[in-house]
C-alpha cells in the first residue's frame, strides 16, 4: 500500500480499516492448552520394598520480568485505544504475559511514519515491537526465521498471498501479519438507477467506468461519476498492465515510459477531462464540505468510490444504498486489486528482542487475532481459519470480499522492492499537471521519457545499498 511515505492520517484515508483476506491457506494451529489432569487410579498394595525417598526437587526459578515497549496507534490497523488496551491485558494473562510485558505506547496519527523513520534510521529509541508498514523500513526489521524455526511457528496459517507478498523480504521474513483488507468499487446504486445504468458485473471495465461516470454526473447538485485517485501508481495502472520497472526491479526504460504506462496515463487525462470528476477549481469549493471519497460517497455525491470493507459500515450509517465491484480492469490484462495486510515486527535496534518475540507470536497468533476478531467487527484475521467465527461471515458484502482477494494483488509487485515509491514519486509532477490541466494528453510520452534516468539512478543507487545484484 505505501507506494510513498504516508502520514498516519493519509494512511488512513487511503485504505480505511483492515479486514478480510485470501482463502487459498491452511489451517492455523490454535495455541495448546493443557488438558485437565485425570482422576488417579488406585494402585493394589504391593510387598515390594519401599523406594528410597527421594528429595524433592527445587521449584523451577521465575523468568526474570523484562519490559518491552510496543509502539502503536488508536485507529484502523488493530481497533480503537481501547481495544488494543483489551488486546494487551488479554495477553498479559497468558504464560509469556508472566515474564515478557509489554508496555503499549500510542503515538499521535501524523507523527508515526516521521518518528519510526527517524529512530530506525538512527537506531536509536527504537520501540522494541512495532508495525512495518513501508518496504523503506523492512532492511530495519528482524529477520525471524531463526525464532520461527526454533519454536515451530506454523507460517502456513497465513494466507500465503499476503503473507508472501508483505511479511517476506528477499530470504528474510520481516513480520508477521495481524489483519488483512482490500480496495473495492463502491458504486451508488441510487445514482446508477436513475442514470439507467446497468449496475457493474464481473469483467467491468474502466472505459466502462469512465462511460458510467459521466452520464451520473449532475453538477447543478454538485454530484459526480468519480474522484480522481489522490496519487500515483495505483490501482488505474496495474490494471493496464504498467510496471514503473522491469519484474526483477533492474531496468526502468521500456516500463516506466513504456506503452502500458503511457495508456494507464492516457486515461488519467481522459478522466480529468471528462466533466466527471471534480476540476482543482471545483475541489476548492466543495473541500470544506467532505474532501475525500468517503466523506463525498456517504453524502450521496459520488458515483464512484474506491473504498474498503472496514467502511461497510460507515456507508450503512450514512443512509447509502451501495453495491460492490473489482476494480475495474483493461481487457486482456488481470483484474488486480489493491489488497494488504499489515505486519508486525521487531526492529534490529530492539534491546529486548526475546520479550518482543513472545507478545508478536501471541499477537499474531490464533490468540490475539482471535480476541481483536471478536471484538472489533471491523478487524479480519489473515487466518483464513477463523473466517468462520467472524461476526460478519453470513454478510454477502464480506463474501464478495474474499472473492475479490482471490485476484491478483499490488503488493505481489510492490511489495518486493523497498525502493518502489522513490521511483513511483518522481512521476507525481505528472501526475499533478495532467489534473491541473498544464500537461496535455499528447505530452505524456515525452515527459515520461524525461525521468527515466532519474528513476534508474534511483532503481542502481537503491540496488547497491541493498546488495541486489
Amino acid at each position: 500500500m505505501t507506494q510513498k511515505q504516508l502520514s498516519r492520517r493519509d494512511f488512513l484515508r487511503l485504505t480505511g480499516v483492515t479486514a478480510a483476506g485470501f482463502a487459498a491457506a491452511a489451517c492455523a494451529t490454535p495455541t495448546a492448552t493443557q488438558s485437565p489432569t485425570s482422576a488417579p487410579v488406585p494402585v493394589p498394595a504391593t510387598s515390594a520394598p519401599a523406594a528410597t525417598a527421594i528429595p524433592p526437587t527445587a521449584a523451577p526459578t521465575a523468568r526474570p520480568v523484562v519490559n518491552a515497549d510496543w509502539w502503536t496507534v488508536a485507529g484502523a490497523d488493530v481497533g480503537n485505544k481501547a481495544d488494543q488496551e483489551a488486546m494487551l491485558d488479554e495477553y498479559l494473562k497468558s504464560p509469556s504475559g508472566a515474564w515478557a510485558k509489554i508496555k503499549a505506547t500510542f503515538l499521535p496519527d501524523d507523527g508515526f511514519s516521521e518518528k519510526m523513520t527517524t529512530v530506525l534510521g538512527t537506531g536509536s529509541g527504537a520501540p522494541d515491537v512495532t508495525t512495518f508498514w513501508t518496504a523503506d523500513w523492512f532492511p530495519a526489521a528482524v529477520d525471524l526465521r531463526e525464532r520461527i524455526a526454533k519454536d515451530k511457528v506454523d507460517i502456513n496459517m497465513y494466507s500465503k498471498v499476503h503473507f508472501d507478498s508483505r511479511c517476506r523480504f528477499g530470504e528474510q521474513i520481516i513480520g508477521l501479519p495481524i489483519g488483512v483488507g482490500a480496495t473495492m468499487n463502491f458504486y451508488n446504486k441510487t445514482l446508477f438507477e436513475k442514470a439507467g445504468l446497468k449496475e457493474p458485473q464481473w469483467g467491468y471495465t474502466l472505459q466502462q467506468y469512465l462511460e458510467d461516470a459521466v452520464k451520473m454526473t449532475d453538477k447543478s447538485k454538485k454530484i459526480f461519476g468519480a474522484a480522481m485517485p489522490t496519487r500515483v501508481w495505483r490501482g488505474e495502472f496495474f490494471a493496464f498492465g504498467a510496471r514503473p520497472f522491469s519484474d526483477d526491479g533492474k531496468k526502468v526504460d521500456g516500463f516506466m515510459n513504456g506503452p502500458k504506462t503511457v495508456k494507464a496515463f492516457e486515461f488519467i487525462s481522459d478522466l480529468a477531462r471528462s466533466g466527471a470528476v471534480p476540476t482543482a477549481a471545483e475541489f476548492e469549493v466543495i473541500k470544506t464540505e467532505g474532501t475525500g471519497p468517503l466523506d463525498l460517497f456517504n453524502t450521496g455525491r459520488l458515483g464512484f468510490a474506491g473504498l474498503n470493507n472496514g467502511q461497510f459500515l460507515l456507508v450503512d450509517k450514512a443512509g447509502v444504498k451501495f453495491g460492490l465491484g473489482h476494480n475495474p480492469k483493461v481487457d486482456g490484462e488481470d483484474i488486480i486489486t489493491n489488497g494488504w495486510t499489515l505486519q508486525i515486527g521487531i526492529p534490529k535496534a530492539s534491546k529486548n528482542q526475546d520479550a518482543a518475540w513472545e507478545y508478536l507470536k501471541w499477537f499474531t497468533g490464533a490468540p490475539g487475532q482471535s480476541f481483536l476478531m471478536k471484538r472489533n467487527n471491523g478487524f479480519t484475521p489473515t487466518i483464513p481459519s477463523l473466517w468462520k467465527d467472524h461476526p460478519a461471515a453470513n454478510d454477502e458484502r464480506v463474501k464478495f470480499f474474499f472473492e475479490i482477494l482471490k485476484t491478483k494483488q499490488i503488493w505481489e509487485f510492490s511489495g518486493q522492492f523497498p525502493y518502489f515509491a522513490k521511483v513511483t514519486r518522481l512521476n507525481q509532477d505528472l501526475f499533478d499537471g495532467i489534473y491541473l490541466n498544464k500537461i496535455k494528453r499528447a505530452d505524456i510520452k515525452s515527459e515520461l521519457d524525461k525521468v527515466v534516468p532519474a528513476a534508474q539512478k534511483i532503481v542502481d543507487e537503491e540496488r547497491a545499498k541493498l546488495g541486489l545484484k
